[in-house]
């Protein structure tokens, strides 16, 4: 999650959004709360300020695939 925040590109986030939308339902109980919308909303910030270097898509889905590799 925090490499999707991560993502500077507007139209690859609309993409993901989108995505979350349609694939995604979530229930009223799994709403965020407001301190997790605050810190959406913070780091969000930072990154729209230049605060925190953003990582590209192709960064993230690299970093995201050698995490979650099998090791061995």
């Amino acid at each position: 999650m925090r490499q999707l925040l991560s993502i500077a590109d507007e139209k690859t986030l609309r993409k993901v959004a989108s995505f979350f939308k349609k694939e995604v339902a979530i229930e009223e109980d799994e709403d965020l709360s407001e301190e997790e919308m605050a810190e959406l909303e913070g780091r969000f910030q930072d990154m729209v300020s230049g605060k925190v270097k953003p990582i590209s898509e192709k960064d993230s889905i690299r970093m995201i695939r050698s995490a979650v590799k099998p090791k061995g």
